[in-house]
């Protein structure tokens, strides 16, 4: 197995966003976004800028933000309005590889509007991070995106097919293409895992997430995200039916005993979960076992 070390992978994030380009030749391009967030530190390395684009392919049962599924909703914003509001953060998110996070949503279901503002982040000499399921396909989306994208934070849903349409009403091999897709570009990505009781917290699923995992030359770790029903009072605005009515989120012990899975896997594990082992450590360190300190480290692209 080659893993991606952390280390390794900061340097080169830090490397390419700081490569300042011209951005005259930049094209405007305008996009549906939902909203932005400023100065986030859970969403990429150092300090981001979150761009929540609008429109998402996919009805996951324990969507937190389904305000973000239409794809007409939100407001139109051009690339450049998204520049301006970076170079003005520029000095704060320089430091420590920060800069843009484009999340959704489906970042991915507006491939040009991502990758011009990516483009423009690269001017500014910030990091880029994509935090995606993978939608899309390669023609279309991912093509225009992964040549400006410096990492990418990929919500893998489920590793069993049948789960993975019940949980979110595609089929899985768009997801598993764009994992190809990751490992041909060469490009560190963070798995994350949301953990459901009775849906994806079972001995054979975790399983199949290890061996997933172990299987990608260039993921630096897993992000074990402990479901909750934050995201509740939204679907009961919209007048929507909860699918996970009732669902309660999992025991401390049943997140524990997960991470420590991961980790003995050799797996470097971030989970914010309360009195969790990574509790109080800086975001996108890891728990990690000895097995990866030496790992094999990503070649930027």
């Amino acid at each position: 197995m080659r893993v991606a070390s952390i280390e390794a992978t900061e340097t080169a994030v830090q490397s390419r966003g700081g490569l300042a380009l011209d951005s005259s030749s930049i094209p405007r391009v305008e996009g549906r976004i939902h909203s932005t967030e400023s100065f986030s530190t859970v969403d990429g390395p150092g300090v981001r800028f979150i761009v929540f684009t609008q429109g998402c392919g996919m009805r996951c049962l324990f969507c937190s933000n389904p305000d973000t599924q239409s794809m007409t909703d939100g407001k139109l914003v051009s690339s450049k309005d998204i520049a301006a509001k970076l170079a003005r953060m520029e000095p704060y998110l320089q430091p420590n590889g920060g800069g843009v996070t484009c999340s959704g949503g489906e970042p991915l279901l507006q491939p040009d509007f991502v990758a011009g503002v990516f483009q423009e982040a690269h001017a500014l000499g910030l990091s880029t991070c994509l935090d995606t399921t993978g939608q899309g396909s390669k023609h279309k989306s991912w093509d225009h995106v992964l040549p400006h994208t410096d990492m990418v934070l990929f919500c893998i849903k489920h590793l069993d097919p049948m789960q993975y349409e019940h949980i979110t009403g595609l089929h899985q091999s768009g997801s598993l293409a764009f994992a190809a897709e990751l490992k041909e570009r060469r490009i560190p990505f963070w798995l994350r895992y949301v953990l459901i009781p009775n849906l994806t917290d079972r001995v054979g699923d975790i399983e199949m997430l290890i061996a997933f995992a172990k299987a990608q030359p260039t993921l630096v770790g897993i992000e074990l995200l402990p479901y909750h029903q934050l995201g509740k009072n939204k679907w009961d605005a919209l007048g929507w039916p909860y699918p996970l009515e009732g669902v309660e989120p999992p025991s401390h012990e049943c997140v524990l005993d997960v991470m420590h899975k991961l980790k003995d896997a050799g797996l470097h594990v971030l989970c914010d979960h309360k009195d969790a082992p990574t509790s109080g450590v800086a975001r996108y360190s890891a728990i990690s076992s000895s097995s990866n300190n030496n790992a094999g480290a990503h070649a930027a692209a």
